[in-house]
């Protein structure tokens, strides 16, 4: 029996759809496809604009914090009435305080995410009609994902505002750091079961963001570059490990929309304009080509013919010097 296995046969790349209905199904949407992505980025930077207005005055002065003998001395002497008043509370307080400014971040991020969502479907839409090699249905991915997740997260934080301004706006008596943790226990629980869809929600959406820029990258619809950072963007939304503010995601998004425009360097690839796929060279291809380019240059220069090298200047023999005797 051979123990050598056969080797299997390379799956055929499919034949792209009509590339003249392509053209026409994408021409009308291509600038509104453009806005929605410089819209999907923009928005994100305004909400982190608007976290910073939020987060501006909050305490962070060390002395704040009250010790454990402080703290049994303000029992004993009853000045906290039911409960302990210290850094844990004036944090919460300053949050509830900014409510409305993180409300209004939740809002704008999540209406940034779901502007992207239609920005990632054409994406994936392109690459299907010029290789139809993913299953139709995985087009309607970044709807669902993005949707859910954009408005879980909205939803979560703002619930989460709602219960610390409403610790806020108790006596100041009654603002007390097991009050604190309260609020923010109870909004927890709550929140549990959404934040559980919203966790699921999110890996639908790396999966779309990573899929759309490989996949359009590898019919050439967009750089290698942006093929590759729409990859590490799917790593990021999971593991936001660099970008936790979004800001490569929004330079992304951007990006896009200039390509769609034809306002980017380089101008649009021209996979956008004939609807056929054009892949990228791989390393190998792009070496051979030059060492193609380099074999023509060389046969360029021809070399001399013997008729016409020039004869051997003969050596000069000068006048020997006699010596004197």
């Amino acid at each position: 029996m051979s123990t050598q296995r056969q080797a299997r046969s390379p799956k055929p790349i499919p034949d792209p759809l009509d590339p003249e209905e392509t053209l026409r199904i994408e021409r009308p949407w291509r600038p509104r496809l453009a806005i929605m992505a410089i819209l999907a980025g923009v928005l994100p930077v305004i909400a982190n604009v608007l976290q910073i207005l939020a987060t501006r005055d909050l305490p962070r002065d060390p002395k704040t914090v009250v010790s454990v003998p402080d703290a049994l001395t303000s029992y004993a002497s009853g000045s906290q009435g039911g409960g302990l008043h210290g850094f844990q509370a004036e944090q919460v307080a300053a949050y509830g305080d900014k409510a409305g400014l993180i409300v209004a971040s939740s809002i704008a991020t999540a209406i940034g995410l779901l502007l992207a969502a239609p920005v990632l479907h054409g994406l994936l839409r392109g690459a299907f009609r010029r290789r139809p090699s993913f299953p139709k249905w995985f087009l309607w991915l970044p709807f669902i994902g993005v949707t859910i997740f954009a408005i879980g997260s909205s939803l979560g934080l703002s619930y989460r505002a709602i219960h610390m301004s409403d610790f806020a706006g108790l006596p100041l008596a009654e603002q007390t750091n097991h009050a604190a943790s309260d609020a923010f226990q109870s909004a927890g629980d709550d929140l549990g079961p959404l934040l559980a869809i919203s966790g699921v929600a999110q890996m639908l959406f790396a999966v779309s963001i990573g899929a759309a820029g490989l996949s359009a990258m590898n019919v050439g619809l967009i750089t290698r570059a942006m093929g590759i950072i729409g990859v590490i963007l799917a790593v990021l939304v999971v593991i936001p490990i660099v970008d936790q503010q979004g800001f490569l995601r929004s330079f992304w998004l951007i990006a896009i929309g200039f390509l769609l425009l034809n306002r980017w360097p380089g101008g649009r690839p021209v996979a956008w304009d004939d609807g056929r796929p054009h892949p990228w060279p791989t390393r190998a291809e792009q070496m051979e080509a030059l060492e193609r380019a380099a074999a023509a240059k060389k046969n360029q220069t021809s070399p001399a013919q013997d008729g016409d090298e020039p004869a051997p200047t003969p050596k000069s023999s000068g006048n020997r010097r006699k010596r004197r005797k």
